[in-house]
């Protein structure tokens, strides 16, 4: 918290999002129907610019346990995932999980992950007795078959990735060739969407695998990786 994620999302804030809010309310002068959003866009981002970070007093390992009353809550930590501190909540007695960008509905953004760690993360997860999951994004699961499916394409793709870098292929040719051999697990997620089926090629498949090289070549920092260039 007090380290790569600041400095990755600074450009973002003193930059980017800046630009685009001026951008639409430049639109919003010739559209007015888009003032609403352009407002909502400024007050977020003064929002954004207000934020007093404050960084937490209390740390854990691997698990906290909270209790609200009678309510258990345990703050759980299995291991670098989709980031260098994925944590996630458990509520035991309700049997909710609430995931973050661990899972992601329907497709899983895999930008700057950590692969073979992640995927022993998600092992370890399905193991929970959870009738809920909430996600990072997209709605509320009521079962685990997307954490299933989302945990083998990873693991097709550790393999796939280890024996394209060895027969020494790039990471895009390693990608086309991997992708026919996931396409059942793609249409159990996207239901062969063609929007969705671009973003399980993009988000899961190409991230995931330029990680899978980087982690080949020798162990990975907590550096925030940049989006790949295709």
């Amino acid at each position: 918290m007090d380290g790569p994620a600041i400095e990755f999302n600074r450009p973002g804030l003193e930059r980017d999002l800046p630009r685009y809010v001026e951008q639409v309310e430049q639109h919003a002068i010739a559209d007015p129907a888009l003032r609403p959003v352009a407002d909502d866009d400024r007050l977020f981002l003064d929002e954004k610019r207000n934020a007093h970070l404050v960084l937490p007093d209390i740390t854990f390992s691997e698990r906290l346990s909270i209790h609200l009353g009678e309510r258990e809550i345990e703050v759980l930590n299995y291991g670098r995932g989709v980031t260098p501190g994925d944590t996630f909540v458990y509520l035991p007695r309700e049997r909710v999980l609430l995931l973050g960008d661990l899972i992601v509905n329907p497709i899983t953004f895999a930008l700057s992950c950590y692969p073979t760690e992640w995927v022993r993360v998600l092992e370890r997860i399905d193991k929970l007795d959870a009738d809920v999951i909430v996600t990072g994004h997209g709605p509320a699961l009521h079962d685990k078959s997307l954490l299933h499916t989302t945990t083998e394409v990873f693991r097709k793709l550790i393999r796939a990735g280890a024996d394209a870098k060895r027969r020494g292929l790039s990471v895009d040719e390693a990608k086309e060739a991997v992708m026919p051999t996931l396409r059942a697990e793609m249409l159990s997620i996207t239901q062969d969407d063609p929007r969705l089926n671009e973003s399980f090629k993009t988000q899961m498949v190409d991230w995931f695998l330029h990680r899978v090289y980087e982690e080949l070549d020798g162990p990975l920092d907590d550096t925030i990786a940049a989006i790949p260039k295709s």
